[in-house]
């Protein structure tokens, strides 16, 4: 068939990355998630090579408007994520309600839904995983206040315990100051997965515009997703606005430290700030011990060299 075209390879590589969380795409999500580009391409360039190149539809199989890679059950991947998306929806309805509270700690200075949660594909099962900015001097504090009700209620995931999985989890596992929003130092080689996750965040609310500086600070990502703009804050996700109280001083702040480095497992000390999968710093608070973003790469360039 020739030497494909770069835009041919870089809708196979995009679907390949998605092949991997069993999520078919419509024209428009390959467009917008289409990976490592020689240039950013228009919506119809999109249409056009899906509709012409005879290497692709050897490739992939479509079916009511989605595409992937054929031989997968394209029909029961489709039910799949349709039943994930109702899924998600009522989880952000409950993260509405609950955001209320965020607004009461004035440090908290914005809240974004990360992962399944981004992706709108989850399960009863899944957390409900958060990305908080706060004030700098104040990350601790933020922690303890916005992890406490959720720890009393048991509305906190318990992975690795024997106890009974609890429905819509609330993950408060990465927390960063306002002056630490850059995730370029926490990459790995050729990492794919953070380049989606940024691109992928949902604000929730945001005080003072801090996910605009999210943005500026990692336009780095436009090299790997050039059509994948960030998202802005959508008035169905954001809550009510309440008045802040009064619990969050300075002065306290080294207390709160202590008690949750102390509570901090054993693992997780171990770890910690090793890599960038566990990093316990006062302007970072990043608690992912099973990161899996090696894992992902190392399947997807796989896929690669197997498909393209």
């Amino acid at each position: 068939m020739g030497q494909q075209t770069d835009l041919e390879q870089s809708v196979m590589r995009t679907i390949l990355w998605f092949s991997m969380f069993s999520s078919p795409l419509t024209v428009f999500e390959i467009w917008k998630w289409l990976l490592t580009p020689e240039r950013a391409y228009d919506l119809s360039e999109i249409y056009t090579v899906l509709d012409k190149s005879e290497w692709l539809k050897m490739k992939l199989e479509s079916h009511e408007g989605f595409y992937a890679l054929r031989g997968q059950d394209i029909g029961s991947l489709i039910q799949e994520r349709q039943i994930r998306f109702l899924d998600a929806e009522r989880k952000y309805v409950l993260l509405r309600r609950v955001a209320k509270y965020f607004y009461l700690l004035p440090a908290v200075r914005a809240v974004g839904a990360v992962n399944t949660m981004a992706w709108w594909g989850t399960t009863p099962q899944s957390d409900i995983d958060l990305y908080v900015v706060t004030k700098t001097g104040a990350i601790w504090s933020s922690r303890f206040w916005l992890v406490l009700p959720f720890l009393l209620t048991g509305h906190r995931p318990n992975h690795g315990t024997n106890s009974q999985e609890a429905q819509d989890p609330f993950c408060f596992s990465f927390f960063a100051t306002r002056e630490k929003l850059g995730m370029e130092e926490l990459c790995l080689p050729r990492d794919y997965y953070m380049a989606f996750w940024v691109r992928s965040l949902v604000p929730v609310f945001d005080r003072d515009e801090n996910f605009d500086q999210f943005r500026k600070e990692n336009r780095w990502v436009t090299h790997t997703l050039p059509n994948a703009h960030p998202r802005t804050l959508h008035p169905m996700h954001q809550p009510l606005r309440f008045p802040s109280l009064p619990i969050q001083w300075r002065v306290g702040e080294s207390l709160y430290r202590l008690i949750q480095r102390n509570r901090l497992p054993s693992h997780l000390r171990e770890i910690a700030n090793l890599d960038s999968r566990v990093v316990v710093t006062d302007e970072m608070l990043k608690f992912h011990e099973n990161d899996r973003r090696a894992e992902f790469r190392e399947t997807f360039e796989s896929l690669l060299d197997r498909h393209v």
